[in-house]
């Protein structure tokens, strides 16, 4: 009932926003029309120079023609037939093309996916991958756990990790920084026994559909490179807000779906990209053969950083600092297999990782 009530209320604050932009174009467009002079009151229609009114305001959602005041004179009326062009056998087919690129077509197949994984064996993407050892995890908890407590101060706090893995972020939240640390994840450990306590509360929830947390009551969140697998983003994004107490404050990183490591298989597909220029079929077939896992690449939301901004920005999140993690375009293949990664900017290519903080406004009141 709550997750579908969260639905419609997206659902309308996208049209909001539809509308909203809609509003924008076609007031720049009037201004055009109306001439350097022309202003927009707010609330009201856009007027001329003579004060007469230029545009009708927003559009209805899913009418792309404004109607003016003032319109165009219509094109003259012709009164004669429509001629009959030459009967031509066959109008569609191709005779030449000077698009050099669509000459090329490149069968994306599993014997293309092993040839380019061979061609990337000896320079791959991720050198040297991350290990899942408890030694390996301790040190990689302990060196993220010191740069998010520089940038948010995680001390003496009530501190939630979305995403807490085997639970050694909560646990160390707890035990080095004095603070009670809650740990959520939509899959139990078997750490999670051993690592809870008095101040340690791991819990086994997605609370994008089914939150255990109360309202106001987290003064810090963080969440490491686990935000792309979450099925439910905008729900868990409001549901974030609303645990966050007014002025607490959200440490996120997550992968991109179009960065060059989103498939998460790096450790077996050496090149950038897999997962854009290979469907999972490919992949888990190619896979089946090499490793005996018939798996395709990992699941990832598709949400671009311009979509979680606008999500962020809706909720009513303030953003307080905004990096990315980039690498650099692997320009060879790019032009090699444009006509698959040439459907994507190139600067949504070279974003493998975003990492912002956001803040709940100190007069904020959750629902």
């Amino acid at each position: 009932m709550r997750s579908s009530f969260l639905r419609s209320k997206r659902l309308a604050k996208i049209v909001k926003r539809v509308r909203r932009r809609s509003g924008r174009l076609l007031g720049r467009m009037a201004v055009l029309v109306g001439g350097p002079t022309a202003t927009a009151p707010s609330g009201g229609p856009f007027r001329g120079p003579t004060g007469s009114p230029v545009g009708r305001g927003a559009p209805e959602v899913g009418r792309s023609v404004q109607e003016f005041d003032s319109p165009l004179p219509p094109g003259r009326a012709i009164t004669s037939k429509w001629p009959d062009p030459p009967q031509i056998e066959r109008p569609h087919d191709v005779v030449r093309t000077v698009d050099a690129k669509s000459n090329v077509v490149h069968p994306m197949d599993v014997a293309q996916l092993a040839a380019l994984n061979e061609e990337y064996r000896s320079k791959p993407l991720v050198p040297e991958a991350p290990k899942y050892d408890q030694a390996s995890m301790e040190k990689r908890s302990r060196k993220r756990l010191t740069e998010i407590h520089e940038a948010i101060d995680l001390a003496d706090k009530r501190v939630l990790e979305l995403g807490c893995g085997g639970g050694y972020g909560p646990w160390y939240v707890a035990h080095h920084f004095g603070s009670e640390a809650w740990g959520v994840d939509v899959t139990e450990r078997t750490s999670w026994a051993a690592l809870s306590g008095p101040k340690v509360h791991l819990i086994c929830a997605d609370i994008g559909t089914s939150s255990p947390l109360e309202a106001d009551s987290i003064d810090r969140i963080f969440s490491i490179n686990v935000f792309e697998h979450v099925h439910n983003p905008y729900e868990t994004l409001a549901e974030l807000y609303r645990v966050l107490r007014p002025g607490g404050i959200a440490w996120i990183r997550a992968n991109l779906q179009r960065g060059p490591r989103a498939s998460h298989i790096y450790r077996e597909l050496y090149m950038p990209y897999p997962h854009l220029l290979f469907s999972d079929e490919v992949i888990a077939e190619y896979r089946r053969q090499t490793s005996g896992k018939a798996e395709g690449a990992a699941w990832v939301n598709h949400l671009t950083w311009a979509e979680y901004e606008d999500a962020l920005g809706e909720i009513g999140f303030v953003t307080r600092s905004l990096r990315f993690v980039e690498a650099p375009l692997d320009e060879e293949l790019y032009e090699r297999f444009y006509h698959v990664l040439g459907r994507y900017p190139v600067s949504d290519l070279t974003k493998d990782f975003f990492r912002v903080i956001v803040q709940k406004p100190e007069t904020a009141a959750s629902a």
